[in-house]
This record gives structure tokens, sequence and C-alpha cells, in this order.
């Protein structure tokens, strides 16, 4: 098991859920921050966010079974609705409320189904550089449709495509992915740490329909929310994405962080922290 980096200060803390070791960072007081990380992320790639916000709110940010510091095991279900079911449990664990939801690329339809069914715990969603619906027939179904054989896989699976190539080119700044690449690699050193990433990648191909109905159900849940976009994102593009949520949320205020590209918890902490900490208060 990969040790924390220097970025991820505190010790680190785990809960057994369905009889696995789930780690998550638990930093700050006040009102529940919690993150929903993507992929190729892990909980330490929060840090720069959570520095930024655990003065004032306390910042949960958990690792999904097969990322970061939590159990790898193939045999587990890692599809986008058994990491929402495990989130659910955290939260009832934990024994969170008045959550504050923040999202993030992958972790955009893994939280909003955990809004879902558990409503009465969540009083607010940030959206960022996310998506819930199916992706066929998207420019972003196509590239993925390129890995799902057997030389994307070994690209993924041996040689790190997803934090050397494509997490590499969504940042606006090369110079900032440079700065975190090892806090990325550190738990995507093997093919066995690449898994459970790579599976729930192909997920975004496999789940349209669990991502069409986590959006209906969660649109009847009227949840307060607001998005805020890195708007440098090549891969989940302002134009095509960002416009997407804007038809289907209209009342969500919108922050545009204009220098950011995919990842602004690592590119603007500060601007997102402080778009966060306004609408979350």
């Amino acid at each position: 098991m990969s040790s924390l980096t220097p970025e991820t200060p505190t010790a680190p803390r785990y809960i057994t859920i369905h009889g696995k070791r789930m780690h998550y960072m638990d930093e700050g007081t006040g009102k529940t921050i919690l993150f929903v990380h993507g992929i190729p992320e892990w909980s330490a790639v929060y840090q720069p966010i959570v520095a930024q916000l655990s003065d004032r709110y306390r910042c949960i940010v958990p690792d999904h079974l097969g990322f970061g510091l939590s159990e790898r095991d193939s045999r587990i279900a890692l599809t986008p609705l058994a990491h929402a079911q495990r989130l659910v449990c955290l939260i009832k664990e934990l024994d969170l409320t008045d959550i504050h939801l923040v999202v993030h690329d992958l972790g955009g339809p893994i939280g909003l189904r955990t809004a879902v069914e558990v409503p009465e715990r969540i009083s607010s969603v940030t959206l960022t550089n996310t998506f819930c619906w199916d992706l066929k027939g998207s420019s972003a179904a196509r590239g993925l449709s390129l890995m799902d054989g057997r030389i994307g896989r070994w690209l993924y699976l041996d040689k790190g495509f997803s934090v050397k190539v494509m997490a590499a080119n969504a940042f606006a700044h090369r110079g900032v992915y440079h700065r975190y690449q090892d806090t990325f690699l550190q738990v995507h050193q093997t093919p066995d740490d690449r898994y459970a990433n790579y599976i729930l990648m192909m997920e975004m191909l496999r789940s349209g329909k669990f991502y069409s109905e986590t959006l209906t159900k969660f649109h009847k849940l009227h949840l307060r929310g607001q998005i805020v976009w890195g708007m440098r994102d090549t891969f989940f593009s302002a134009k095509e994405y960002l416009t997407r949520w804007q038809k289907e949320v209209p009342g969500y205020k919108v922050t545009e962080l204009r220098t950011s590209g995919h990842f602004p918890q690592l590119e603007v902490p500060v601007e997102y922290a402080r778009a966060i900490s306004t609408f979350a208060s």
C-alpha cells in the first residue's frame, strides 16, 4: 500500500465497508464538505483545496475502493453504482449531515447518485467539470472507444496512459501537472493499481442508462447548487458539457475559472475554494 505524499500531511483514516478497507481524508471542523473524486484521482489530489477550506469546514475526501490508499480487489464491483453505494455507507457510518457535495469528473454521477439515495443528508452541491448522461455519440465516447480493446487496455494498465498522457493533457499549464505528477503516479505504479481506474473509465461508455436514470432522479430533488468550471478543460469542454449542464440545471449559478483546465483543485485552488466557500456558507 502506498504511503501518503507530502501534500497529505495527516495520518490516514480508514473505514470498513462491505468487508473492504476504504481510506478517507478528514480535515477541519464546521459544516461538512464531501468531495467525490473521479479518474485518475485520489484524496491527495484534493489537498490544496482542502488546505484552503479546512479552517472553516470539515473536509472529507474518500478514496473509492481500488483507488488511492483504499483496498484493491479486482473481484469487487467497480461500477459507478457500486462506488455510490459504498459512499452512502460511508456517509451513514460517519453520520454526516447537512453536506455540501462537491463532485468532479466521474465523481459527478457517483456523487449525484449518492445524493439521490440519501437526500436528507445533502444540503447543496457544486458541479465541476463533470457529466451525468449517456455519452454515446459524443466526442468523448469516440476517444474512449479506442481504449476498449487489447491495445487500449495495455496502454492503460501497463503503461500508465491515464496519468502520463490523459491527465497531463487535461491541465491548462503543463508546469502544474509536473508539480503534482508524482502525487498521481505514486498510487498508479502497477497494473493492479490502475485496474479500478481503467474499469471506471470504461464505465463511461457502459453505464449510460445509469447516468441518465441518476440525472432524472437528481432533478426531482430540486437540490440547491452551483456550477464551477475549469474553462480550459480539453476533455469535458465548456462548449459541450458546461452548456449541457446549464440546460439541465438552469437555476444554478455558474462560476468560470478561466485559467484552469480539468483540475481546478490543483490549478487554481484559491479561486476554486472561494467559489465553494461563498456558496456553501
